[in-house]
């Protein structure tokens, strides 16, 4: 997974279940380890994660954790 590519939420919450959205970071939640990334949902703008634990509140920008997200395209 990188930044740029297009991803599904797979996770259990109802909010996000079937979104599609674009990967605008990597990053490690706990240490330097990638395993999370900010994904912009442009329907959910200042609505469930956007804003939690970052700076930056209702960007569009959601934290998830990188096994709630499927890669949907990917250029290798």
């Amino acid at each position: 997974m990188k930044v740029g590519d297009l991803v599904k939420y797979i996770g259990s919450d109802a909010m996000y279940r079937d979104r599609i959205g674009v990967v605008a970071k990597l990053y490690g939640a706990i240490d330097e380890r990638i395993d999370s990334a900010l994904v912009h949902f442009a329907e959910l703008k200042g609505k469930g994660r956007d804003g939690f634990r970052f700076e930056d509140n209702n960007n569009g920008l959601h934290p998830m954790a990188l096994f709630e997200i499927k890669t949907l395209t990917s250029e290798s």
